[in-house]
């Protein structure tokens, strides 16, 4: 009974040391008006391992369906597409941002204000479950407009 307790142990330990090879940071949520009806995850994955990973699922009570996106350059336009995984390469980090790879929320049951937190679960090819807590934020917006675009009033 011993060596199993023991043989257990290790496995576990094992497992908790691999795992700590893939770290989250930086995460959060973009705030959303009133009536929205979808909002995007934003956070950066790094692999501390000597093997590739793959973000394979993400998963949240918020919404409807979550989803891996990216932006892709289709036709001279910036098109966002669900994509399968998100590679994360052995000893490199990949960040989830806007304009590249995210996790979207589609179908939220609530406006998401400013300071609520997101819990999200993780899940890479490799097994590993990794849950974050993200924060709500307010992103702005930067508009480039030209002086002919301003009107006075």
């Amino acid at each position: 009974m011993k060596r199993l307790t023991l043989l257990l142990g290790s496995l576990l330990l094992s497992a908790n040391i691999f795992a700590a090879g893939l770290q989250v940071s930086d995460q959060y949520v973009r705030a959303t008006p009133p009536h929205a009806k979808n909002s995007a995850a934003f956070f950066t994955i790094k692999n501390d391992t000597d093997k590739s990973v793959k973000l394979i699922k993400a998963e949240s009570d918020i919404a409807d369906r979550v989803e891996l996106h990216n932006h892709v350059k289709e036709d001279g336009m910036m098109k966002m597409r669900q994509v399968d995984a998100v590679v994360v390469e052995a000893n490199a980090s990949n960040s989830l941002q806007p304009g590249g790879y995210h996790v979207m929320f589609l179908g939220l049951k609530k406006a998401l204000s400013e300071g609520e937190i997101v819990k999200i679960a993780l899940s890479f090819d490799n097994g590993d479950k990794v849950t974050i807590d993200a924060p709500v934020k307010k992103i702005n917006m930067s508009h480039n407009m030209s002086d002919k675009k301003h009107h006075k009033h």
